[in-house]
């Protein structure tokens, strides 16, 4: 089963428990591979809906045929320094600080770091120390949120407000 099979058979079950998937990976273990799935809900997901969510899919997925039968499942939330699966999750994020990683070089620089300024449907625009650059969401290795914790122990509960 490949990942958009497996994003087909987790969604609905997701969905069944008011979350939404915000991004699914499948890491490649020595002994057995690991899906680890993240959720999100408009309040902010807990470790309740991650339990449930969890539950619902071990016995889900052990009812398909076509799955692998060794596996190790991980449901989490995103976390504050959430990874960026889809172009459309830097919607509320722009101006927030992120650390980005190209699969190649562009303009002799692979990692980036600083604020998202624009998106389209294929490309965002970062705002480095360095000057701003265009890029294409295909060619990103990883993009994650950049936190300032400073920022979130001064802020308290009104960060990101």
């Amino acid at each position: 089963m490949n990942r958009d099979e497996i994003i087909e058979v987790v969604r609905p079950v997701i969905e069944n428990r008011d979350c939404f998937l915000w991004g699914l990976e499948i890491l490649r273990g020595k002994k057995r591979p690991t899906i680890r799935i993240y959720i999100e809900t408009d309040e902010g997901a807990n470790i309740e809906d991650c339990e449930n969510i969890s539950k619902d899919l071990n016995y889900e997925l052990a009812l398909e045929d076509s799955f692998m039968e060794d596996y190790i499942l991980e449901v989490s939330t995103p976390g504050i320094d959430r990874k960026i699966f889809y172009i459309d999750q830097f919607e509320g994020l722009l101006g927030e600080n992120f650390k980005v990683k190209l699969r190649q070089a562009q303009d002799n620089i692979k990692n980036f770091e600083g604020c998202i300024s624009d998106y389209n449907k294929d490309s965002f625009t970062i705002d480095c120390k360095n000057g701003s650059f265009l890029i294409k969401f295909s060619d990103i290795e990883m993009c994650r949120v950049n936190p300032n914790f400073k920022d979130i122990v001064r802020m308290g509960e009104n960060y990101g407000r």
